[in-house]
């Protein structure tokens, strides 16, 4: 999806009819990181339209392989989507980006019109092979594994610092 060129006023109109849905596997099980996350999607919501999507989370025992444990999560996250959105799912075999790449990837995603984009970030076992198959596209934080709560954290603040680098803010300087 190339770059379309826009005036100052449709491209406001763009940005503000963008929804975000970010979808969550379990609740956050550390009330600072829950402040962290509704800080940057306080601040978030000046740039687009935020919904969270709370995914129940399967319990995991060593009785229930984490293969099933991934397929449960994954068919009430797919269950979420129509099949029009974009669907960006967070794992740790994605594709890397900076956060200008990842601003200039939201910029094209806006530009080309997309108004509702999804993106998922899976629960302590990841993400199963359908939520990634139906993907639009597979990003990953870093190649190390981070807690799932504390990637929510450092995602809805790459958001904010996508758009605040979209919008050409001193925050991400």
């Amino acid at each position: 999806m190339g770059c379309l060129r826009r005036s100052p006023l449709l491209y406001r109109i763009v940005l503000s009819i963008m929804q975000l849905h970010l979808v969550f596997v379990g609740k956050t099980n550390f009330q600072e990181m829950d402040k962290g996350i509704q800080r940057y999607l306080d601040r978030l919501r000046h740039y687009a339209r935020i919904e969270i999507h709370l995914v129940k989370a399967e319990k995991i025992s060593s009785k229930i392989p984490e293969t099933l444990v991934c397929e449960r999560e994954g068919e009430r996250i797919l269950n979420l989507l129509n099949a029009q959105d974009y669907l960006v799912v967070w794992d740790i075999g994605g594709k890397q980006l900076d956060s200008n790449g990842f601003a200039r990837f939201l910029e094209k995603l806006q530009n080309g019109g997309v108004a509702s984009v999804w993106m998922v970030i899976g629960g302590p076992v990841g993400v199963s092979p359908e939520v990634l198959k139906r993907a639009d596209c597979v990003l990953s934080l870093s190649r190390m594994t981070f807690p799932h709560d504390m990637a929510r954290l450092m995602i809805a603040e790459q958001l904010y610092r996508a758009f605040t680098i979209i919008k050409g803010g001193p925050y991400h300087k």
